[in-house]
């Protein structure tokens, strides 16, 4: 049995990532900074719970039982790690997010109180394809050698889009997602009508 709509509409705002201010450096590329445009290589793509998920040179380097580790220390691989850990986090089964949210998110009150919401979903088959978000890229508003900012693009079965906006820190040798303290009152997602140019084009297979 698939992911009924009640489900569906609990995980939603999981799947679109969270916001959380950080001190980093500001967007863009010049001569002396890394360039944030820069597209993954040897992407490939994985299906985890019937969306499509991406793999490249800069991660993950591993895959097992749904967890996604060994990201680049890179923009690239903070992109990818972005995008990995909300579709991950958000669609693992029972039986793997406790060991998807402990490898993938940075530990504390946020970890904790996201596994506490989590333990009254129940999610045991694979999003039917009709209703699994696809991906359409990422851009990166700040990028910091410890945490950086992700915005990523997603498209809906109701042909809407929308701009999950995410954080990751580099936390263990690996880019893990920093989910929001749980008084934060930043939106996690907002609508969009079209995408933004200068993105970093990453569209998941129909």
């Amino acid at each position: 049995m698939g992911i009924s709509a009640a489900c569906r509409a609990a995980v939603r705002p999981v799947i679109v990532g969270v916001v959380l201010l950080a001190a980093t450096t500001g967007c863009g590329h010049d001569a002396d900074g890394p360039d944030l445009a820069a597209a993954p290589t040897g992407v490939r793509w994985q299906d985890y719970q019937g969306v499509a998920v991406p793999v490249a040179e800069q991660g993950p380097t591993s895959v097992s039982s749904g967890v996604a580790t060994g990201f680049e220390h890179s923009p690239r691989g903070a992109g990818l790690a972005a995008i990995n850990h909300t579709i991950r986090l958000s669609v693992a089964p029972d039986s793997q997010w406790s060991g998807v949210v402990n490898a993938q998110v940075v530990p504390g009150p946020a970890r904790d109180e996201w596994a506490i919401n989590r333990v009254q979903l129940s999610i045991t088959a694979a999003a039917q394809v009709e209703y699994a978000p696809k991906l359409l890229g990422y851009n990166i508003t700040e990028y910091g050698a410890e945490q950086s900012k992700v915005d990523v693009y997603t498209a809906y079965s109701d042909a809407s889009r929308a701009v999950n906006h995410t954080t990751v820190r580099w936390y263990g040798d690996d880019w893990r997602l920093q989910l929001p303290d749980p008084g934060s009152t930043a939106r996690p997602i907002d609508a969009i009508d079209a995408l933004p140019e200068g993105i970093v084009a990453l569209e998941a297979p129909k």
